[in-house]
């Protein structure tokens, strides 16, 4: 009978785990596929995006300004990934969208998922700070 209890685990959506602990620490999450658009009131919004037999990609996205020169936005996102610990930064042309993310190997994991988090977040608050953040991103 034990088999009959973990059923739901075999079935579940891979994401449905990421899901749950993403809406226990506030964030509004809907689903497309393999896919979670995430929002929170006090953090950053993000992307999880399942690899199958991989992990989950974090991301989160940003668009400049129209009028930035792109040479200095490159090196505005070259001073972002000299900070950065857990997270790389990089622009997607054309539109020169900043994508900031990072990658969970493996099954998902309660604590390695927060830890990952709060690794996150420490990225998050550089990139908050940085002082051309303001004056580059929309």
């Amino acid at each position: 009978m034990p088999e009959i209890n973990n059923i739901g685990d075999y079935l579940a959506h891979p994401l449905v785990r990421y899901r749950n602990h993403l809406e226990f620490n506030g964030y509004q999450v809907q689903e497309d596929n393999d896919l979670l658009l995430c929002r929170h009131p006090r953090k950053h919004n993000l992307l999880v995006k399942h690899i199958p037999h991989r992990g989950v990609l974090i991301r989160a996205l940003y668009s400049s300004k129209p009028n930035i020169h792109k040479m200095s936005l490159l090196e505005y996102v070259n001073e972002l990934n000299s900070e950065f610990m857990f997270m790389k930064a990089y622009i997607h042309n054309p539109e020169n969208n900043l994508f900031i993310e990072t990658f969970s190997e493996g099954e998902y994991d309660r604590i390695i998922f927060s830890i990952l988090l709060d690794n996150l977040e420490y990225d998050m608050e550089l990139f908050s700070n940085h002082q051309l953040t303001r004056e580059y991103l929309q």
